[in-house]
């Protein structure tokens, strides 16, 4: 979050008094000379800071035969600030009162601003073909002076900039300004503008260039271009058959390369030196440059949370298997409560946004005294588009598990046909602050299809982050908000694989039980049951720059049928430190149903 500096107190006396609209300086401040400005509020600070009188008031340079240069000079300068914001019937008046003895000069800079000049007229002009007609309504809403604004200069002139800009953005590349004026009138304090833009001709996406390619195929980059390109012109005939530039489209295809795995850096760059060069040229040729992570990588890394303790994993990756561009991604994690091996195979992703998937893992689990060895196959086609993802695969899950009291092992399998949807609208994906992140699964598996039993299962998980107001009671806190549901239609939960069923409690759902606590008892251990339902609320507020307080409650439980359900309650504060690799978070909570403090420490946030 960006923190402005803390105001010096010569300028935070300065906004107290420009607040009263009357003088800026405070006797005994100045080293040169004494400056009082009576303005309006607006006014004082560019007075103070764009003049030559402000600038010079305490530069140890001054020499005093140079102040009636700067008070000559001061009624031009404060006319013209004046009129750059709108006030064209303004007058000014400098005068210097000689210094008594033993004290030092004094300026008076007094501005009578008048009535503010307001638009009463904006007539706009826009030649060229029906598509960039369609842009109409939309360069009228982006235009900052519409009828019955205050006219400012630095405005008119940013309009129109951002006029053009909005045209080229969308394939209009030619786009020039043939007639600009605004008419002032002073007595009348309006201001009547008049400007006429001629689009030129739409042009189309033309040749790409690939810059920096050396251990992967071309076709990698290609088939995640957004966009169809100009055929090149054969002699004598323009280029032609392109899809229309948009400078989104470029933006589009940087975000998908810069997604897809291959790559550490990505720059997409349109070259508009070649269209200014040939007046006739109706393409924008575009130029990919790209640095490519290393074919080969091992990896290791080591950490803590409170739910699962300590963890090491030792990974390994291959970005180009049998040199079709297929993505290996596998590893060995170890953790208190969890051993995982794990591989997985990945193809490139498609220009439509698809790929495929296929994988298996095995894994040893054991927390609430329930012990699961756990297998599984998949295989599955992708599909990721900006922040939205979507998965549909099929699994193959088998299961032993054994629990304290129980005289057999329990052995389960299912082949359970998934989709899975995730959407995140967050404006940080490491360390959010405003925006949402919705994910929904949806599974079964038949028993007449290699399961143990028939279940349809449904899940959903949603964190809303809420900015507070500044200037509200909770100014510049963050509120956060998380819900959780989940069910599964069956006759009974024997014969699922625990992975299709649901626990909850530690750090990141209900904090003030250890993890996974909250489910079924069964055997002296707690298992997974066939619904679910955690609600959330936090609110972190600033303390000193990267730090951050917070309270919360949460409150949620899982059972096997929701007569069963028993919500538990937690709350309690903890502490927020701002990390590089996102929110570290130390709570403390209390759980009503188990009347007992724990701690949680985690990194992150998990959508």
């Amino acid at each position: 979050m960006r923190r402005t500096a803390a105001p010096s107190f010569r300028g935070w006396l300065a906004a107290c008094v420009a607040g009263l609209g009357l003088a800026a300086a405070a006797p005994g401040l100045a080293a040169n000379y004494r400056l009082d400005i009576e303005a309006p509020a607006e006014l004082v600070e560019p007075l103070r800071t764009r003049t030559l009188l402000g600038r010079w008031i305490d530069e140890p340079g001054f020499e005093s035969e140079q102040l009636p240069l700067f008070i000559e000079r001061a009624r031009d300068e404060a006319l013209a600030i004046a009129r750059a914001a709108g006030y064209f019937s303004a007058s000014a008046e400098v005068s210097l009162e000689p210094a008594a003895a033993g004290e030092l000069p004094r300026v008076h800079v007094v501005v009578d601003a008048g009535a503010r000049t307001t638009v009463n007229r904006f007539d706009f002009t826009l030649d060229g073909p029906p598509d960039a007609q369609a842009l109409r309504a939309e360069l009228a809403r982006r235009w900052p002076l519409p009828e019955g604004s205050f006219f400012l200069s630095d405005r008119w002139q940013e309009g129109k900039r951002l006029l053009l800009d909005v045209l080229q953005q969308h394939g209009f590349v030619r786009a020039r300004i043939v007639e600009s004026r605004a008419q002032v009138d002073p007595a009348a304090t309006a201001a009547g503008l008049r400007l006429h833009i001629e689009s030129g001709p739409r042009l189309a996406f033309g040749p790409t260039t690939v810059k920096g390619l050396q251990r992967y195929d071309r076709s990698i980059v290609e088939a995640l271009r957004p966009w169809h390109e100009a055929a090149p012109a054969a002699s004598g005939h323009a280029a032609s058959g392109g899809d229309p530039y948009s400078f989104e489209a470029l933006l589009d295809y940087q975000a998908r390369l810069r997604a897809s795995g291959y790559f550490d850096s990505v720059d997409v760059l349109p070259d508009l030196a070649a269209v200014e060069a040939d007046p006739a040229r109706t393409d924008v040729p575009v130029t990919v440059e790209v640095s490519e992570r290393k074919l080969k990588q091992a990896t290791f890394g080591i950490g803590y949370s409170s739910d699962e303790g300590a963890r090491g994993l030792l990974g390994y990756q291959h970005r180009n298997l049998f040199g079709r561009g297929w993505q290996l991604d596998s590893g060995v994690l170890v953790q208190s409560v969890r051993h995982r091996v794990f591989a997985s195979v990945r193809t490139p992703q498609e220009a439509s946004g698809h790929y495929y998937q296929v994988g298996a893992r095995s894994e040893r689990f054991e927390v609430q005294e329930e012990l699961t060895h756990k297998q599984t196959l998949f295989a599955g086609q992708g599909w990721e588009r900006g922040d939205t993802t979507r998965f549909t695969s099929l699994q193959y899950q088998t299961e032993s598990r054994e629990l304290p009291l129980a005289t057999d092992v329990d052995h389960s399998q299912a082949l359970t046909l998934g989709y899975a949807w995730t959407r995140r609208r967050l404006d940080s994906q490491i360390d959010p602050r405003s925006g949402y992140s919705i994910s929904a699964q949806l599974s079964g598996a038949a028993r007449a299809l290699a399961s143990d039993r028939s279940f349809v299962r449904f899940y959903t998980r949603m964190m809303r982050f809420w900015p507070m107001p500044r200037e509200s009671l909770l100014g510049d806190g963050l509120l956060i908000g998380l819900f959780e549901f989940g069910h599964v239609a069956a006759g009974g939960r024997d014969g699922i694989p625990s992975e299709n069923l649901f626990r909850t409690g530690g750090t990141q759902s209900v904090r003030g039980y250890s993890y996974l606590s909250l489910g079924v008892p069964e055997d002296g251990a707690i298992v997974g049951g066939r619904v679910l339902a955690v609600g959330s609320l936090e609110y972190q507020h600033p303390v000193v720059r990267n730090w951050y307080g917070a309270v919360f409650v949460d409150i949620g439980d899982a059972a096997d049928r929701w007569g069963d359900y028993k919500a538990a309650r937690g709350y309690g504060v903890g502490a927020r430190w701002r990390s590089p690799i996102g929110p570290v978070s130390l709570d403390v909570a209390y759980g009503e149903a188990v009347r007992h403090w724990r701690m949680h420490l985690s990194v992150g946030y998990a959508f």
